[in-house]
């Protein structure tokens, strides 16, 4: 598609539309001198363009990434388990696998490279729950689990620790079968921004862990050029998010005394 009009069709989308309206309610009472009536939606304006059109977010989600270079799998040493955490996929009775993967689905896919590598005796998985179509509560590592088996992806065995509530209490989890089967060492596998929250949990909990990190979603860490302008899109806004979730996670773990 010729540049300048992809660019006109991004600014059809939500965000591009959006962005278009604040210009215009910030531009028209500042012509008539209005500057109080400018103050609202000039700072709704601003801050669309700093989180949607400007490259920050890709940043900021890099300044958590960067400190979780990609492992060398070949050094990597065997382990006692392999944990791999949620929010790779959920259960799906519309899909014909069953299950639909989302943005985290590297998770589950660098947690079976190393199973099939030979790099731990077990699969752990992690994950949250979910409620089907017919009102059924399902968690997310018992479908994973049943997938993995049902393609003989792998020969390690694979154990679910079925519906968590969040990362904390995944770590709990682990942290309890660490102590009964006696683990000196942990493969953990999520993504790159998610493993300075993860590590710090999980070492609060006693497990002895080797970071694996993966799902790099930054422009940065994926090789990919930066724009310094562009038109506002919703990919930085998620980027944004994931940033903030990460940063506010950080915090509110401390206060619970969970890191």
């Amino acid at each position: 598609m010729i540049p300048f009009l992809k660019a006109w069709v991004d600014f059809m989308e939500p965000v591009g539309l959006v962005w278009i309206v604040l210009t215009l309610l910030t531009i028209l009472p500042l012509r008539h001198r209005r500057w109080r009536a400018a103050l609202l939606p000039g700072a709704a304006w601003l801050l669309l363009t700093v989180t949607a059109a400007l490259p920050v977010p890709h940043l900021l989600l890099a300044s958590l990434e960067d400190d979780w270079p990609s492992v060398d799998l070949a050094t990597l040493p065997e382990c006692d388990a392999i944990v791999v955490l949620g929010g790779g996929l959920e259960p799906s009775a519309r899909e014909p696998s069953g299950m639909h993967l989302k943005d985290g689905a590297d998770r589950l896919f660098t947690a079976l490279t190393l199973a099939r590598q030979g790099k731990g005796k077990r699969l752990i998985i992690g994950g949250g729950l979910f409620q089907t179509t017919d009102g059924r509560i399902v968690a997310e590592a018992d479908g994973a689990k049943e997938w993995l088996q049902a393609w003989q992806l792998t020969t390690v065995p694979v154990e679910s620790l079925g519906g968590c509530a969040d990362t904390h209490d995944e770590a709990v989890k682990v942290a309890a079968l660490a102590r009964e089967n006696g683990w000196q060492r942990v493969a953990l596998v999520t993504s790159a921004y998610h493993m300075t929250r993860t590590h710090a949990v999980f070492a609060k909990a006693g497990v002895p862990v080797l970071p694996v990190p993966c799902n790099y979603a930054s422009a940065p860490m994926r090789g990919r050029p930066l724009h310094w302008i562009g038109v506002p899109n919703a990919t930085h806004l998620l980027h944004f998010e994931t940033w903030l979730h990460e940063i506010i996670g950080w915090y509110a773990y401390r206060l619970r005394g969970w890191i």
